[in-house]
């Protein structure tokens, strides 16, 4: 089977790396994949169905259908919370949130939908924009090449000293990253052995680290911007945080009990609680309270965790037997049109 992806770009985020885990695994499996200018690979290849990462790319395939440029099967993959005002970001524009509500509205057109999570399938129902019989949840996959080389690097790495707790995405609103450095600051104060290392790069890069300074934390906070290396990033992690208002499903965590590390997260909407499993991977923190995302953070710093069992809750995210899910979604879709 010929598998085309289309996702609007390429770079590193948690949607991009999915895309990739997909692709690499469906290689493994026998299946071919392609990655090439849209509108003329669809018109000369007439591809039998379209898997579709992300609203951008959802909105434009759905105009070229609707204008019937093309006519083939759409099956889209959800990214993140269609509910706007959970994100709590200051003066969302008019034209975004117009943009948002556009990308929402075309899901009902799509031939197939895949939400990441059973949360995030619950409110798509909820919100009347997809038909229960035309979608399926399906989980982030986890590359195992990534889990199972951080593992390695992990059993012999040297007793240290300084504790170093990660937080891996962007940094905008929708992270909460003021939460994440006040608790920090008041997780400081009680362990100065800590490091809090921010992986990733966003518009409040300045502001955020303006912030860190105000707090006095700035000569125990290490911002890497965007890395490529993240196997180092996680051997040398001895917690991954996420303070998050909204998720889709996050993938630092999936990857992180991968690879055996705990995790402390805000149960909030979407993701974190089909991850977390509390006190055997790591916590989950009531939404918000940074009290107790520090004894969290604390107590997931200084107790002895079971690296067997933090792995063992990261089987339901395979990359295998998500990539085989997506195959019985690509099979059921090509029955329909037959």
């Amino acid at each position: 089977m010929v598998i085309n992806l289309f996702i609007a770009r390429m770079g590193a985020g948690g949607a991009e790396r999915v895309c990739v885990n997909l692709a690499n695994e469906w290689v493994k499996m026998g299946h071919e994949y392609a990655a090439v200018p849209m509108l003329r690979y669809i018109r000369k290849n007439k591809p039998p169905f379209l898997l579709v990462f992300g609203n951008e790319m959802g909105i434009i395939v759905n105009k070229l259908k609707k204008y019937h440029l093309i006519n083939t099967p759409l099956i889209e993959r959800v990214l993140n919370n269609i509910n706007v005002k959970l994100g709590k970001e200051e003066k969302v524009s008019p034209i975004i949130e117009k943009y948002i509500r556009k990308s929402n509205a075309i899901l009902i057109d799509m031939d197939y939908i895949v939400a990441q999570c059973d949360s995030m399938a619950q409110q798509l129902l909820d919100y009347n924009v997809v038909d229960s019989s035309k979608m399926q949840v399906i989980y982030n996959p986890v590359s195992l090449d990534l889990t199972e080389k951080v593992r390695s690097m992990r059993v012999d790495r040297p007793v240290k000293d300084n504790k170093e707790i990660t937080f891996i995405g962007r940094i905008d609103p929708q992270k909460n990253i003021p939460h994440l450095l006040q608790a920090f600051k008041k997780l400081h104060e009680k362990m100065p052995n800590t490091t809090l290392r921010l992986v990733g790069t966003g518009h409040m890069d300045e502001q955020m680290k303006g912030y860190a300074a105000e707090l006095g934390v700035s000569e125990s906070v290490v911002w890497d911007g965007v890395r490529r290396d993240m196997e180092n990033v996680y051997a040398s992690s001895d917690l991954v945080v996420l303070t998050s208002e909204y998720e889709g499903l996050p993938n630092c965590l999936i990857e992180a009990i991968g690879c055996g590390i705990p995790v402390v997260s805000y149960d909030c909407p979407m993701g974190p609680a089909e991850i977390v499993v509390d006190g055997i991977n790591g916590y989950l923190v009531e939404y918000n309270n940074i009290e107790e995302m520090i004894d969290k953070m604390y107590t997931a710093l200084n107790r002895e965790w079971q690296v067997r069992e933090i792995v063992d809750t990261c089987a339901k995210f395979s990359a295998r037997n998500i990539a085989e899910r997506y195959i019985e979604v690509f099979n059921s879709v090509l029955e329909e049109t037959v």
